[in-house]
């Protein structure tokens, strides 16, 4: 059977939200959302979404650049 790109795997592609290229090892870190805390602007964002609004005190998305 032929995959298509509709069909094909979805492996070392870069994520929406961070940019970098996965594999499917790195899959949930990169697509399920984690239950982050009260910030309005990553909750349900996966793992390696970095929040960038000024006063989140997300742990798990605070921006730290």
């Amino acid at each position: 059977m032929t995959q298509t790109p509709a069909t094909r795997p979805r492996q070392n592609l870069p994520c929406m939200l961070c940019g970098e290229r996965f594999g499917p090892e790195d899959m949930a870190r990169h697509t399920e959302p984690v239950e982050c805390g009260p910030c309005i602007t990553c909750v349900g964002k996966p793992e390696c979404f970095e929040c960038r609004l000024m006063y989140c005190v997300c742990d798990v998305h605070r921006y730290r650049g």
